[in-house]
């Protein structure tokens, strides 16, 4: 992969949300990233808004140990997000690093 795949964490939020300003399904972006179901029926029953939404969202996602650029990429070009543009900058702002 050309993208960092260093783990991301819940310090990374405003970045991610910047990466991703375009996307507006919060709710199928929560899918393609593996949030379950149900957390993401809670977020939709819990937040004022779709931005509010799309926040919790994301720091979920960022919360889990799991949460890299390289996923983020990955999700955003699936058939069910389509972002491609997005996800082309991303590996363009962050790319791999040769330091392992």
């Amino acid at each position: 992969s050309l993208v960092d795949h260093t783990p991301l964490t819940v310090s990374d939020l405003v970045p991610v949300l910047r990466a991703t300003v375009e996307v507006t399904n919060w709710h199928s972006l929560g899918l393609e990233l593996g949030l379950p179901v149900h957390e993401l029926d809670t977020i939709r029953r819990d937040g004022y808004d779709e931005t509010d939404r799309k926040n919790k969202m994301t720091l979920k996602w960022l919360d889990t140990g799991v949460a890299s650029w390289s996923c983020l990429v990955e999700a955003l070009k699936s058939p069910l997000i389509n972002k491609n543009g997005v996800a082309v900058q991303i590996t363009k702002d962050h790319p791999r690093s040769c330091i392992h």
